[in-house]
């Protein structure tokens, strides 16, 4: 009778696993977009959730690659963060109006490894009549999402951004852009190590590209004095007083935006990340420059010394 009785209730406990496995199995059918939420105050997280991107990723299978990335969150903020810098770039220029680009008419867009491509999704529906250029050398990733805009709005392009190749290819795109009286910006989230610091080369390089928007990630891996940011872990150890390698990273790369453009440093406490800067430059239209724009003051000022780890703080 106890035999029985046990195997009565282990049935019975097997009927109430898979009972409570099935609604299980439809949730691990979900993906990470079904799970994100954003508190009130973030902006970003708004604006997402108010766009037309946030209805198609959640109906279109194209999408789905993207809507299970486990950082899909994290892309959401820095994709937002990066359009907002774009529309901020196009107003500092006089040129793109007060909305800062409106619906994208006459604006070119290129996205400096742009991986799957999350930005530029944001870009396309933000600015709905922009041409949008995707350049990254990894030809393994899912990027079947950027068809469904049609070749004639979005485009993929395998190039490595180092390379001659690449800076060729954007500056055709921006020569074909001027005749065409339009405006091309570069725009860049999270690049690692030297691609911050090639994608501003490329951006003074290129007169013909108008505006740039950059978010600094990693420190260059080269520990080599050839390398630009070389000094930058020597920098904040001997500045001290909380000063971070990535800060001085990001100083070094503002310093390095051209002086005939129009420059700004920002932190977008919005971006859910702990590399939230922005670095952006505009080609003045007429012959006022802006000074030092720094728009979150760093208080003790850093100012750069006789030699590169000599920079010191000043009260």
């Amino acid at each position: 009778m106890r035999a029985r009785a046990r195997d009565a209730s282990d049935a019975s406990d097997e009927d109430d696993a898979s009972t409570s496995d099935a609604p299980r199995a439809r949730a691990s059918g979900r993906r990470a977009l079904d799970y994100v939420r954003f508190d009130d105050g973030n902006a970003h997280g708004r604006a997402f959730e108010r766009s037309a991107l946030r209805r198609t990723m959640a109906r279109d299978p194209a999408f789905d690659s993207m809507a299970r990335h486990r950082k899909v969150k994290k892309e959401i903020t820095e994709a937002h963060g990066a359009l907002a810098q774009v529309r901020r770039a196009l107003r500092a220029g006089g040129g793109g109006g007060e909305d800062g680009g409106g619906d994208g008419d006459g604006l070119v867009l290129v996205e400096l490894c742009s991986g799957r491509g999350f930005v530029s999704l944001v870009l396309a529906d933000a600015f709905p009549k922009a041409r949008i250029y995707m350049i990254d050398r990894d030809t393994t990733m899912d990027v079947s999402h950027v068809e469904t805009y049609g070749g004639a709005r979005m485009s993929f392009h395998a190039l490595d951004l180092h390379s001659t190749a690449c800076e060729e290819f954007v500056r055709g795109v921006a020569d074909d852009a001027e005749t065409r009286g339009q405006t091309v910006v570069l725009v860049g989230v999270h690049l690692c190590g030297t691609l911050s610091h090639r994608a501003i080369e490329l951006y003074e390089r290129i007169e013909r590209a108008v505006a740039i928007v950059v978010a600094p990630c990693c420190l260059p891996q080269r520990r080599r004095h050839d390398v630009f940011g070389f000094h930058c872990k020597d920098i904040a150890r001997s500045i001290g007083n909380g000063v971070t390698p990535f800060q001085c990273w990001c100083t070094q790369l503002y310093f390095r935006l051209p002086l005939t453009s129009k420059r700004n440093m920002t932190i977008d406490h919005d971006v859910l990340s702990t590399q939230n800067t922005f670095l952006v430059a505009r080609r003045p239209l007429d012959s006022a420059l802006d000074a030092l724009s720094i728009s979150t003051p760093l208080s003790p000022s850093i100012v750069p010394g006789r030699s590169c780890a000599k920079w010191r703080l000043v009260k």
